[in-house]
């Protein structure tokens, strides 16, 4: 399985700290976790769906259909679709909550084989959200101490 959980490190101190502010704050908080999660899952969604797709063209059978790869360094270029809908959230908690794929090759594409480089979707996207996910934090603190 591959996935990403997003857990806030002090999480206990802060929900503590927040139920002193009331259950608004609190929900601020979690608002701001849920929206990251969901928008990670979209990124890496995305990433499948409309990465750049310049590696080997090839025919594939069952169904008939002319598939081109990714190019190592890139996101796996969709075939299916299966990767892309198999990428999922689920809320953890208040405080925490996961986007993950049960799909077993998510995890040898994003970090490669013995026999298949990196294709990268999940970490990429998990940095580019990291900014975000501070800033929403940071936004929702700041409505919990008005």
């Amino acid at each position: 399985m591959t996935r990403v959980t997003m857990h806030l490190e002090g999480g206990e101190q802060l929900a503590a700290a927040l139920r002193a502010y009331g259950a608004a704050a609190e929900r601020h908080v979690a608002d701001a976790v849920n929206a990251t999660g969901l928008e990670l899952r979209g990124d890496i969604v995305k990433a499948y769906q409309r990465g750049p797709a310049s590696g080997v063209t090839y025919e594939k059978s069952n169904p008939r259909r002319t598939h081109t790869a990714s190019a190592p360094g890139q996101a796996p270029a969709t075939d299916t679709g299966r990767l892309a809908s198999s990428v999922n959230f689920k809320r953890e908690g208040p405080m925490s909550a996961t986007v993950g794929s049960a799909v077993v090759y998510a995890a040898m594409l994003e970090f490669g084989t013995s026999r298949i480089d990196p294709r990268p979707a999940w970490v990429p996207a998990t940095e580019a959200v990291r900014p975000k996910f501070r800033q929403r934090l940071e936004r929702a603190l700041a409505r919990a101490a008005k």
